[in-house]
C-alpha cells in the first residue's frame, strides 16, 4: 500500500487525535489530494517522527515506524492553508520513498496489534499510576503558577481541575496502552519507543515504570511537565 507521507517532529499513535495546520506548499497539495472526491487515499496518509533534517522546505529523515492517520476534519482558509484534525488508525512500517511527485509517497505495511499475555491483569495498576500522575503534575503546576502570585493556591488548583480532568482508560488494552502513551509527557524519543513496542502488554509496562518515574520527579520538583501550549496544533 502507497500513501502520502508526513514527516513530523511528533509521534501520533494509534485512537488519538492530531491536529495540523498546513501551510508548506507540498503538504497544501497533499491535503487538497486527500479531500479530492474520489481520492485514491480515501482520507488517509502516514505521519512519522523526525530523526534529521528540517520539518519545513527539506527532506527530512524519519522513523521507519511510524502512524496511518486518517481526516476527521479539514479547513481550508482562502489563502489555501489547511487545518486538520486526523486521528491515528495503525501503525505501519514504512519502506521505499518516491518523491517524484508534487509530495512523497511512501509504501506501509500495516503492523499487527496483539494485547499480549497478562495485558488485563496490568489496566488497573497503570490505572493507579495514572491517577496519581495526573494528580502530582495538578500539584505540581498548582506550586508552580502559585509562586511569587498573589492568587492562592487553591484558586489554581481549582482552575485545574477543569483542564486536568480525571482520564478513565478504555477496557482494550490496545487502546489503553496507546491512551497513556498520549498523556505522558516525556520525550519524543520515548514516545517513539513506545509505538515500537511489540504489543499492548510490554507497553503499558514500560508505562507503568514510566509514570511512576514522572510521579518521583515532579513530586521531587526536579522536572517540569511540558508546557499546556506545546499541546495545540501542530505546524508542519
Amino acid at each position: 500500500m502507497q500513501l502520502p507521507h508526513f514527516p513530523l517532529h511528533a509521534v501520533l499513535f494509534p485512537h488519538l487525535p492530531l491536529p495540523l495546520h498546513v501551510f508548506e506548499e507540498r503538504y497544501r497539495a497533499m491535503a487538497t489530494d486527500l479531500m479530492a472526491e474520489g481520492s485514491p487515499f480515501g482520507r488517509r496518509f502516514v505521519v512519522s517522527m523526525i530523526t534529521d533534517g528540517p520539518e519545513v522546505g527539506g527532506d527530512a529523515a524519519t522513523q521507519r515506524i511510524g502512524t496511518i492517520c486518517e481526516i476527521h476534519s479539514a479547513e481550508q482558509f482562502p489563502d489555501g492553508r489547511w487545518l486538520l484534525l486526523v486521528v491515528g488508525v495503525a501503525r505501519a512500517r514504512l519502506g521505499e520513498v518516491d518523491r517524484s511527485g508534487p509530495y512523497a509517497l511512501v509504501d506501509v505495511d500495516p503492523i499487527a496489534e496483539p494485547a499480549g499475555e497478562s495485558a488485563d491483569q496490568l489496566l488497573p495498576r497503570v490505572q493507579a499510576a495514572l491517577d496519581a500522575y495526573m494528580a502530582t503534575v495538578k500539584r505540581f503546576v498548582a506550586r508552580t503558577a502559585s509562586v511569587g502570585h498573589a492568587q492562592e493556591q487553591s484558586d489554581v488548583t481549582a482552575s485545574l481541575d477543569q483542564v486536568l480532568k480525571p482520564i478513565r482508560l478504555p477496557d482494550d488494552p490496545v487502546a489503553a496502552s496507546y491512551a497513556v502513551g498520549g498523556v505522558l509527557q516525556v520525550e519524543l524519543t520515548r514516545k517513539q519507543q513506545l509505538l515500537e513496542l511489540p504489543d499492548a502488554a510490554v507497553r503499558l509496562q514500560a508505562e507503568l515504570d514510566l509514570l511512576r518515574r514522572e510521579i518521583r520527579l515532579l513530586g521531587d520538583g526536579a522536572m517540569p511537565p511540558i508546557p499546556t501550549a506545546d499541546l495545540g496544533y501542530h505546524p508542519n
